[in-house]
């Protein structure tokens, strides 16, 4: 199990006893991509290999309120590896009690012939497995909504794009949480990754509310939705 302790930010506060829930995501891919370098394939390693890790979905539940001033302590280990899919389970922590985790679900991409790619052999024996037993660590996609109402349409920006020139899954989630109310309790949270936006995409902002919360996505011009999540408050 990989353990990183993180400092949270003004910019992470969402208000003066709460962060933001984008802070988590963040935490979440940022410990992921500090214990894939332990295990020997940094961002650098990969790019050089013509690889990189791609993230299909993740599920998030908060705990308890997560607080300001109050330091993170983040683990993290890869639940299972099959074919061209990783498992990655994140735990989170504040004063040694239980504050959100998250189960996401990754594929090896590669980045020359622009495909999805297997596991090799060496990279399973690089990492070290934990078995998570919560029923929670399974990763549950979620059911996309071709019904929700345009709200409005937003560009992707320079601030938005990561390594691999594309729309950073963190990001894309932030995008989809600006269509919710400012001072909705989010208890859970699904995401989904189905197309893959660029800098400059023209995207379309779609909500749906729903009896515990809402469903939104991100679509194209052309209606094919990039990123979906629904954001419940059970």
């Amino acid at each position: 199990m990989f353990k990183f302790c993180y400092e949270t930010r003004y910019g992470d506060y969402k208000d003066f006893a709460e962060i933001k829930p984008g802070t988590v995501l963040d935490i979440i891919q940022d410990i992921a991509i500090r214990d894939s370098e332990r295990c020997g394939y940094s961002l650098d390693c990969l790019r050089d290999l013509n690889r990189a890790w791609l993230m299909q979905g993740i599920n998030v539940r908060f705990e308890q309120p997560i607080r300001t001033h109050i330091p993170i302590e983040a683990e993290t280990a890869v639940k299972r590896f099959r074919g061209v899919t990783s498992e990655r389970c994140t735990r989170l922590y504040q004063e040694g009690e239980p504050v959100a985790k998250a189960v996401a679900h990754w594929f090896l991409f590669d980045t020359e012939q622009m495909r999805i790619c297997k596991i090799p052999k060496e990279m399973i024996e690089a990492y070290e497995f934990y078995d998570f037993e919560d029923s929670f660590f399974t990763y549950q996609k979620p059911e996309m909504d071709e019904t929700a109402t345009a709200m409005r349409t937003i560009v992707v920006s320079n601030k938005e794009i990561d390594t691999n020139y594309h729309l950073n899954n963190q990001k894309g989630a932030e995008l989809l949480m600006d269509a919710l109310p400012y001072d909705f309790p989010i208890r859970n949270i699904s995401l989904l990754y189905k197309k893959t936006a660029y800098l400059g995409d023209e995207l379309e902002l779609c909500r749906k509310e729903l009896p515990t919360g809402y469903y939104v996505h991100l679509q194209t011009k052309e209606k094919e939705i990039c990123v979906a999540g629904i954001f419940v408050t059970e």
